[in-house]
């Protein structure tokens, strides 16, 4: 598609004005008065004196390149006036459609090591999940990410933004068992929905990342769930780790299911670091980020050109009457 620029005035009756001389010079501006007309013997006299104060002889005229340059002046003021306006080619920008909450449990077992990175070393749940949180981010651009924190009680690490590489930072900083030591994985989901409800967006997704049981919610999990379907979310689950390693407190499949199926997401399981990578890759083509294109023509004030152009112009008459002057001399 062609798209192309021009110019253009904001106020463009302006130069209706540029009639202004031409009817100054062609109306009658005469004054008829209605007293009877003083009749003199010695007119002829009169005709004589009027015609010798007439005689412009000894005086100047304006030339014909002052009354262009006077006319030139006059177009310009005119031109800044009716304030032209240069409009750019068109600007689009996509804007995601979507916006992304990603819970994640920092109760004590989150410290447990039974994942595998790619030099075969063995890290704990949380590292796991930060590796590849931090992957997935790079690929997130122009999408807006909100990051929750789960443990006692849930807590908002950031709201939704943009601000990808800040949220990178804030993923940095977690540790294990900074938010205590239980889960309250209800009380993260009832959270979540608040912050949804200020958004203005239609596609609503929740990542819930967990390892163990609801041990420490106000609110039952699936309640929750069902109060996220209400407004519209979609939450998948992911559990965390090996079941073999969940020592007393086990992971709770059937809750993490019941979620994911009562608001329409799906259910994961994360045995290793590959496979968690695996499952973000599959949420992203299962439901796809809608996008929405901005289009903004930008739009310049050229009133400040003519105007200088003005000011050159008298300079440059004003330098030429000087050199006029000094060569008379």
């Amino acid at each position: 598609m062609f798209e192309f620029t021009y110019i253009t005035f904001a106020y463009p009756w302006i130069f209706l004005l540029l009639l202004l001389p031409l009817l100054v010079y062609k109306l009658p501006w005469y004054y008829q008065s209605k007293r009877s007309a003083l009749r003199i013997s010695f007119k002829e006299d009169i005709d004589a004196v009027q015609k010798s104060e007439n005689d412009t002889s000894g005086i100047s005229r304006a030339s014909f390149g002052l009354k262009m340059m006077v006319l030139v002046l006059q177009v310009l003021v005119l031109i800044a006036l009716a304030k032209p306006q240069y409009i750019a080619a068109p600007l689009h920008k996509e804007v995601s459609q979507r916006e992304l909450l990603i819970s994640i449990d920092l109760s004590g077992s989150m410290a447990t090591k039974d994942f595998v990175d790619q030099n075969g070393t063995h890290i704990n749940r949380l590292d796991a999940v930060k590796n590849v949180l931090s992957k997935f981010f790079k690929v997130r651009e122009g999408e807006k990410i909100g990051l929750l924190l789960f443990g006692n009680a849930a807590f908002v690490q950031a709201p939704f933004t943009q601000d990808l590489s800040a949220l990178e930072h804030l993923l940095s900083e977690l540790r294990v068992g900074m938010a205590g030591p239980q889960t309250a994985l209800g009380d993260s989901i009832g959270l979540s929905v608040k912050m949804f409800q200020d958004s203005n967006v239609s596609d609503r997704m929740l990542i819930v990342m967990s390892d163990g049981d609801d041990t420490g919610s106000k609110v039952p999990s699936v309640t929750a769930a069902k109060l996220a379907k209400k407004h519209g979310v979609n939450i998948f689950t992911i559990a965390m780790g090996d079941p073999k390693n969940a020592s007393e407190h086990p992971i709770d499949t059937k809750v993490l299911k019941e979620i994911a199926k009562t608001t329409g997401g799906k259910f994961y399981y994360a045995w290793n670091a590959e496979e968690l990578s695996q499952i973000y890759s599959e949420i992203d083509k299962l439901k796809p980020k809608e996008v929405k294109v901005l289009t903004h023509r930008p739009v310049f004030d050229l009133f400040r050109y003519p105007l200088m152009f003005m000011v050159f112009l008298l300079l440059g008459y004003g330098l030429w009457v000087y050199l006029q002057s000094r060569r008379e001399k």
